[in-house]
């Protein structure tokens, strides 16, 4: 009787161990299962809001101008504001299927001198101020793509305004890589800080947005997936679409 009691509690000691390792098991496959369920949500959430970005539109759309080969300029001065942030802005136009050679160029607004000028090809439908002088703060300018005769006026920001809007945005980058955001939903944050950043103008009541700095962000992406590259170029191209035009094309 001894020994069968003794067996039962040599086998109970024997099982508690089991039942440790068992219990830690389920307990760091429960905490998996809710990483990953949480994991899931966090991208899901990120997705679903993704999507609404790329759904956002500016109060007025553009319009192209030209017969034969028609050209919609679009970035800096022509969305929403003609207020600039970046002393080095990014050119926009949308011409599909035109590669005619042209020029950007930039001239000041004042003594109307030729600043900076590139040649393109109109199908490239960017080009990036790559002059060694920065634009100045607080200046007016004014741009054109060759075969135009329409200038556009833009004024880069006072000093303290783009000071400000600099903080805002270091400070949101550093939040997103700090939780690991990947370079496409940095840039998309940031894009969305600048389309919801509040500017005022001097000769009209009302606030308005950053827009064309807001695309020249999404286009600093290094190394962009087609995906993304498809959903930015649809996003730009679309301020030059009518509204009508734009709820029927397919989705």
């Amino acid at each position: 009787m001894f020994k069968i009691n003794n067996r039962k509690s040599l086998l109970g000691f024997a099982l508690i161990p089991l039942a440790i390792a068992s219990g830690s098991i389920f307990s760091e496959n429960l905490a998996n299962a809710q990483n990953i369920r949480q994991t899931q949500q966090i991208l899901a959430q990120s997705v679903d809001w993704a999507g609404l970005f790329w759904q956002r539109r500016p109060k007025k759309r553009l319009a192209s101008r030209g017969v034969v080969q028609p050209v919609c300029a679009i970035s800096p001065g022509l969305v929403d504001t003609y207020k600039l942030w970046s002393d080095r802005p990014l050119f926009l136009w949308h011409s599909p299927g035109n590669n005619q050679d042209a020029q950007v160029v930039v001239r000041d607004y004042d003594s109307q001198e030729v600043v900076w000028q590139k040649s393109v090809k109109i199908a490239d439908q960017q080009a990036a101020y790559d002059a060694e002088k920065p634009l100045e703060a607080g200046k007016f300018y004014q741009w054109q793509l060759s075969g135009s005769n329409n200038w556009t006026t833009f004024q880069v920001m006072e000093a303290s305004d783009r000071q400000q809007i600099q903080a805002g945005l270091q400070a949101l980058e550093q939040q997103l890589k700090a939780t690991k955001a990947s370079p496409e939903e940095i840039a998309l944050k940031k894009a969305d800080f600048l389309i919801n950043y509040e500017i005022k103008h001097t000769t009209e009541t009302g606030t308005f947005h950053p827009w064309s700095d807001a695309f020249q962000i999404l286009y600093q992406v290094e190394k962009p997936s087609a995906s993304f590259i498809k959903q930015r170029a649809d996003f730009v191209a679309n301020v030059c679409t009518p509204p009508s035009a734009a709820r029927n094309q397919p989705k």
